[in-house]
C-alpha cells in the first residue's frame, strides 16, 4: 500500500516533466539513507532524459561511493562556485533525508528567495513545511523506503532498474541496521521484496557498505571499545567519547565511526548509548535506544538535535567533558526510564 497521496504524485510528476534543470540535496555528513535517496532519484531522472544534480553539503563515506553516479556528487564544501551555479539554474529542487533547511548548514544559505519548485522527502519528526511540496512518513524506516513510494506515486515503478534499486535497498540497509531495528513494519520488507524481485544485490550492498572497512577503523573501533567505553550498569547506559587528538591519531575518514554508538547496546542491560567526538567550538553527538526511551527527547531538551524515538543526536556547544558530564547527569535522573 502506497502512503504517498495521489494528487501529490501527480503535482510532483508535473514539476518533473516541466523541469529542465533538476538538483537533489541531502543533508550535511551524508549517511547511507541520504546518499542511497539522492542517487535513486538522479538515476531515475537520467533515465526518463533529464538534466540533474546531486549536489552535498560535505563528503560521505568511502563506503558509499560504490554506486552508480556517486563521484559526480558535486561536494559544496569543495567545489562551492560549481555547486552554487547549479543551484542557480535548478528549476526543480528535491531535498531528501532532513526536515529543516538547517540540516544542510552553510549551504543553506543559497537557497534564499530561490524561484524553483521544491520538494522534501523525509522520515523524521517534526519535518518543516518550507517547500511546495512535503513529503513526510515517520512510520517508514527509512527516506529510501519513501524514495520507493514516491517513484511509485509518479508512475514510474516500472523503469526502476538494479542500479536504483541497489542505492535504494543500501538506504534501507543503513538506516535499519540491515533490517535490525526501525523496521517492524510490513511494508519494509514487502519494499525489499520488490527490490530483491527487480535485481537489488543484497550481498554485494553489505560488502560494500559494512565489510569493507580500512584496518584504522577496525584499531580505533577496539581501542573505544577498550579505553573510551563508560558502563553504567545502574542506569542501563553507557557512552563513547572521542577526542580531536584520537581522531588524528587513527588517521579518520568520513565514516568511519558510523555504528560505533550502537556497539554498547549490545551488552546486556545497557538501554541507552551515547557517542561524543569533539569538534571545534563544540561536540557532535549520537544517540540509541532501545524500546520506548525516547532518545530524541534528550537530543532536543539537551544538546540542540532530535531525530527519532530510538535514533537521535545533536550539537553540545561546550567542551566534551561538559557534554559528556551532562550525559551523566542525565541518564542519573532517569534511571526508572533507562532500566528495562
Amino acid at each position: 500500500m502506497n502512503r504517498i497521496d495521489k494528487n501529490i504524485g501527480k503535482q510532483a510528476l508535473e514539476f518533473i516533466l516541466n523541469a529542465k534543470n533538476i538538483i537533489i540535496i541531502p543533508h550535511n555528513n551524508p549517511d547511507g539513507d541520504a546518499v542511497g535517496s539522492a542517487l535513486a532519484l538522479k538515476l531515475l531522472f537520467n533515465m526518463i532524459g533529464k538534466n540533474s544534480e546531486v549536489i552535498a553539503p560535505s563528503d560521505f563515506p568511502e563506503s558509499l561511493k560504490w554506486m552508480p553516479e556517486a563521484n559526480n556528487v558535486i561536494l559544496y564544501n569543495r567545489n562551492k562556485n560549481k555547486a552554487v551555479k547549479a543551484i542557480k539554474l535548478a528549476d526543480l529542487i528535491f531535498y531528501v533525508d532532513f526536515n529543516a533547511i538547517n540540516r544542510i548548514e552553510k549551504m543553506a544559505k543559497e537557497f534564499t528567495d530561490i524561484k524553483a519548485n521544491t520538494i522534501l522527502i523525509d522520515h523524521h519528526p517534526d519535518a518543516k513545511k518550507f517547500t511546495d511540496i512535503l513529503i513526510s512518513d515517520t512510520n517508514s524506516s527509512s527516506t529510501s523506503e519513501l524514495i520507493f513510494e514516491f517513484i511509485e506515486s509518479i508512475g514510474k515503478i516500472d523503469i526502476i532498474d538494479k542500479d536504483i534499486a541497489n542505492c535504494i535497498l543500501t538506504g534501507i540497509f543503513t538506516d535499519t541496521g540491515i533490517l535490525n531495528y526501525n523496521s517492524s513494519n510490513p511494508q519494509t520488507f514487502n519494499i525489499v521484496s520488490k527490490l530483491l524481485d527487480i535485481g537489488a544485490e543484497k550481498n554485494r550492498i553489505i560488502d560494500s557498505v559494512y565489510n569493507n572497512f580500512s584496518s584504522n577503523r577496525m584499531k580505533f573501533m577496539g581501542y573505544c571499545l577498550n579505553n573510551k567505553m563508560k558502563v553504567f550498569p545502574e542506569f542501563g547506559a553507557a557512552y563513547i567519547s572521542i577526542t580531536k587528538e584520537e581522531l588524528t591519531q587513527f588517521e579518520y575518514q568520513p565514516g568511519d565511526i558510523e555504528g560505533f554508538v550502537n556497539l554498547p547496546l549490545s551488552i546486556k542491560g545497557i538501554v541507552f548509548t551515547g557517542i561524543f567526538v569533539e569538534k571545534s567550538g563544540f561536540t557532535k553527538v549520537s544517540f540509541r535506544s532501545e524500546g520506548n526511551y525516547p532518545a530524541n527527547s534528550i537530543a532536543k531538551r539537551h544538546y540542540n538535535g532530535g531525530g527519532h524515538l530510538n535514533a537521535a543526536g545533536g550539537k553540545y556547544f561546550g567542551t566534551l567533558d561538559e557534554s559528556i558530564a551532562k550525559f551523566e547527569e542525565i541518564i542519573a535522573e532517569n534511571k526508572c526510564l533507562l532500566k528495562k
